[in-house]
């Protein structure tokens, strides 16, 4: 499985500070684990969005956005609702 970071994304993940990109990691971590064993970590919340876009909450506040690909994961958002949804209206 490949796994691809936008810009955007990054760009996203640079403007958090020290404790939410640790949060962010490791909820990437254990999406990536849900997704090869279909096993989720407890508290690990993951939802379809559109036909292949998923969000998984990373606090109540704050989550991530991707997209699967045949053997291809791409990230595409992180952040509170409001900026998964403007992302979603440039994915489409």
């Amino acid at each position: 499985m490949r796994v691809v970071y936008t810009r955007h994304f990054v760009r996203m993940f640079e403007g958090c500070g020290k404790t939410e990109q640790q949060m962010i990691y490791n909820a990437v971590e254990e999406t990536l684990k849900y997704i090869t064993s279909g096993q989720a970590a407890h508290g690990l919340r993951i939802k379809k969005l559109h036909k292949r876009i998923y969000e998984a909450r990373v606090t109540i506040a704050l989550r991530l956005a991707y997209f699967k690909e045949n053997d291809t994961i791409k990230f595409f958002c992180v952040g509170n609702h409001d900026d998964i949804a403007r992302s979603l209206k440039r994915q489409m």
